[in-house]
């Protein structure tokens, strides 16, 4: 009979043991490393091929000619088009070049438009040189656009200078956008850059870190002055595709470190 006591003391550290199986939900917050990392940065930028009927075209706006035979490039001016049959260029080369284009050579284009790159073969059908120097190009049956999101704004602090009516003026960037961006400058009562308006074109230099800085026209769209600082918010225009392309992957890969 004294046993008995002394064996029912040993079942509740077998009913103890069970309670270890709810181990197995604690795993269960694991599950968030499904998440795709690299999902983020393929939407933020990506190129698309598509049939040329897609091309925008940028009236007055630059376009960038690539003769790979000849390792030489040209920069032009989009001045016209015929949808879907060829485009008008106001650009001079020299006569060497045009001389083996007239045979027929491929070259590549490239045009920005809307804040995206448009890249695309094409050939030169005719020129003339009165009363200016105009190329006229075939449309292209198919193009890659390369495409970074229009709402995709990254904080910066990048020095610059601004170039114009006002002078040269130190700047500091603020932060960054396919189309524009916001830039503080120091301002006393003697600064030409205090008369500064709304609607006023000028040119930004921007250092990239280890890359080419951008030089690009800008428009301002808004001047506000607040204890002896400026701060600007400006549009880019005309933007080369040389200089958008180098946004975008600027742009583009700081937002893949960041969603990283």
């Amino acid at each position: 009979m004294s046993d008995q006591p002394s064996a029912k003391p040993t079942e509740p550290t077998q009913t103890p043991a069970e309670p270890a199986k709810p181990a197995e939900p604690v795993a269960e917050p694991a599950k968030p490393a499904k998440r795709p990392a690299p999902g983020k940065p393929e939407e933020a930028r990506r190129i698309e091929r598509l049939p040329g009927v897609h091309l925008d075209v940028n009236i007055g706006g630059p376009l960038t000619l690539h003769f790979p035979t000849l390792g030489k490039k040209y920069e032009a001016k989009v001045v016209g088009y015929e949808p879907f049959s060829f485009l008008i260029v106001l650009g001079r080369l020299p006569q060497d070049v045009l001389a083996q284009a007239a045979g027929g050579i491929s070259l590549l284009a490239q045009h920005a438009a809307r804040g995206m790159v448009f890249g695309f073969r094409t050939q030169i059908l005719n020129r003339i040189t009165n009363p200016a120097s105009l190329l006229f190009l075939a449309f292209p049956e198919s193009l890659e656009r390369i495409v970074l999101r229009h709402d995709a704004r990254v904080s910066v602090n990048l020095p610059g200078t601004l170039n114009g009516k006002y002078g040269e003026q130190k700047v500091m960037v603020q932060d960054l956008t396919l189309t524009g961006c916001q830039f503080t400058a120091k301002a006393d009562l003697k600064t030409p850059l205090r008369a500064a308006l709304v609607g006023d074109r000028l040119v930004l230099n921007c250092e990239m870190g280890c890359s080419l800085p951008i030089v690009v026209p800008i428009v301002l769209r808004r001047v506000v002055a607040e204890k002896g600082l400026l701060h600007i918010g400006a549009q880019f225009v005309d933007m080369t595709p040389e200089t958008l392309e180098q946004l975008q992957n600027y742009v583009g890969g700081l937002l893949e470190f960041l969603d990283h």
